[in-house]
């Protein structure tokens, strides 16, 4: 066999056979994440006083539905307590591959991943919302359920207790 020939070869055995062995989870959201935390990671402090936001350009079709200064200015409203040890905000710029998912049951507004908030771009295409109401649910609903799982990270309970607690710190918070 040829050195630079890197194939696998034939299936070995029935298992291998499956299509379904190469089928990987595919999350275009958390892919997005993904990407921009590795790129930004080493630049970020590990215990900033105060959050970096990181605004990626949106992509063609996507919108940020809140500026970083919007986003600072509800941070900055919240307990110092609450943001204590949150190494960064990403505002995300979406993806082909999102736009599909934005569709479906599967579209994201946000995540928490490693001391950091990922808020995704909005598709353009507003649909029946106007930007005011998007703006407002990523910043009073979105951005506050994402710092309640940073809030609620060191407890190792069940992701169903660590949603209900993320939605009933959104809740709490004062408008």
């Amino acid at each position: 066999m040829s050195a630079h020939f890197q194939g696998s070869g034939p299936r070995s055995n029935a298992y291998s056979e499956s299509k379904f062995t190469h089928w990987a989870i595919c999350d275009p959201f958390s892919a997005e994440g993904l990407t921009a935390y590795k790129r930004f990671d080493d630049r970020l402090s590990t215990s900033p006083l105060f959050p970096h936001i990181i605004t990626l350009r949106p992509s063609a079709g996507f919108i940020h539905p809140c500026t970083r200064g919007q986003v600072a200015h509800r941070l900055a409203l919240m307990p110092p307590t609450h943001i204590d040890g949150l190494r960064a905000v990403f505002l995300l710029a979406g993806r082909r591959k999102q736009e599909r998912s934005w569709k479906s049951k599967l579209a994201c507004y946000g995540f928490y991943w490693r001391r950091c908030v990922f808020l995704c771009a909005h598709p353009f295409d507003l649909g029946r919302h106007n930007l005011d109401s998007i703006r407002d649910l990523y910043l009073d609903d979105v951005l506050v359920h994402e710092v309640a799982h940073h809030v609620d990270r060191h407890r190792h309970v069940s992701h169903d207790k660590k949603e209900n607690f993320a939605y009933g710190f959104v809740e709490q918070q004062p408008d």
